[in-house]
């Protein structure tokens, strides 16, 4: 009995031996030639982002955009304010972007020359010292990032999402610009009016530490909820010359015009506002200058609460 159960201890032991030989065996074969199976996970990944990063180049095919730290502000291209909520963004993937694995054998060639080619090239700074630099790319219908530094490529993540980490890369500079086209409240404003086809001109004075509407009678609670609206008023999307809003729009009807006289003449702000039915969006005309989008249903909201005045 003894001699049978020795006998059934020596056999599981040997099997046990060939399972763990075989498993050793499958792990280290790989059809493709392993580098090496060791990486580190953060590489790319900056430790508090906000307080080591004073600039970053992102330099793409067609584009380059410099985002950089001045005195308390972030700039986009020595131009424009930085969108805060991009920012935010932004520097949250930079701090938790982590490898998911190095990219080796046959395809890693054509995967790295296909990110060099039509990728972005980034680096970032940190008190005008070169943090890191490589090139990003990816597959955005297979959701799959890649980033290239020096002869090595690898398929980056954020943990716990499933996300194209290439995408913010690409954002074109109109997106990364702050979108507050009036920079103030009600207190900086003298005035505030509101023009529409086939509709009286309707106006807002400050007067006696509140905003006023003038030549009717409105509930003051009310002109003040309703003039609060265009606190910090922002558009919901910069459009560059060739979107095609503007190359249609001729085929857009005068929807009105919105006007701010500021107590700082520089925050004065002219809104020439246009519709189409066939778009989301109201077309807006900021000073005669550049063009912008904002959506119908914000747009809308502001009519019918100025005809509950």
């Amino acid at each position: 009995m003894a001699k049978s159960q020795s006998k059934k201890n020596i056999a599981l032991l040997s099997v046990w031996i060939v399972l763990v030989l075989l498993t050793i065996v499958a792990y280290s074969y790989n059809p493709y030639e392993r580098k090496s199976t060791s990486f580190e996970k953060d590489l790319f990944a900056v430790e508090n982002a906000n307080q080591t990063i004073s600039r970053i180049e992102l330099n793409g095919q067609g584009f380059s955009n410099t985002l950089e730290k001045n005195g308390n502000s972030w700039t986009v291209n020595q131009e424009y304010l930085l969108d805060a909520s991009m920012k935010q963004v932004f520097f949250k993937l930079l701090e938790q972007v982590s490898i998911q694995r190095p990219i080796v054998g046959e395809n890693s060639a054509k995967i790295k020359q296909n990110v060099l080619d039509s990728g972005v090239q980034v680096n970032i700074y940190g008190n005008e010292s070169l943090l890191n630099s490589y090139t990003v790319g990816g597959d955005f219908q297979a959701m799959r990032s890649y980033f290239v530094k020096g002869e090595e490529v690898y398929l980056v993540q954020l943990p716990g999402y499933q996300s194209y980490v290439a995408g913010i890369f690409e954002v074109p500079e109109n997106d990364w610009r702050d979108r507050v086209i009036f920079d103030g409240i009600w207190q900086d404003m003298v005035s505030l009016k509101i023009d529409r086809p086939g509709k009286k001109a309707v106006q807002f004075k400050y007067d006696n530490r509140l905003m006023r509407i003038q030549n009717q009678q409105a509930d003051t609670a009310e002109v003040m909820n309703f003039v609060e609206r265009f606190n910090y008023f922002f558009v919901d999307q910069f459009l560059p010359e060739d979107h095609i809003a503007l190359q249609k729009k001729e085929s857009f009807d005068k929807a009105g015009t919105i006007e701010i006289e500021g107590l700082d003449k520089d925050k004065s702000l002219r809104l020439e506002l246009f519709k189409n039915p066939e778009f989301n969006a109201y077309l807006v005309h900021i000073n005669g200058k550049e063009w912008a989008a904002i959506r119908n249903e914000r747009m809308e909201k502001i009519w019918i609460e100025l005809e509950k005045l």
